[in-house]
């Protein structure tokens, strides 16, 4: 959800020949299973006008949850893909 919230932005694409534009985008600093504290921010987002702003505050808003036990970090690396 998060990934789809940057390409509302337009920081990615939905089909091949959508335009990128370079100026917006996302920064997170706090990662899945980070401690956080009250009033910590979750999302920078950097967007063209206040109404893409809007949309991608909402979306990230329902896609974060706050949980009081602790998470594990999702892991990095899943599998590789071979020839043949």
């Amino acid at each position: 959800r998060i990934g789809w919230s940057a390409v509302h932005l337009g920081a990615g694409r939905l089909t091949k020949n959508d335009p990128i534009n370079h100026a917006v985008g996302m920064m997170m600093p706090v990662k899945i299973g980070d401690k956080i504290g009250a009033g910590q921010p979750l999302a920078e987002i950097h967007a063209a006008d206040e109404a893409s702003w809007a949309q991608a505050a909402a979306e990230l808003t329902a896609a974060i949850s706050i949980v009081d036990e602790p998470v594990a970090p999702l892991p990095r690396f899943y599998g590789t893909i071979e020839s043949g």
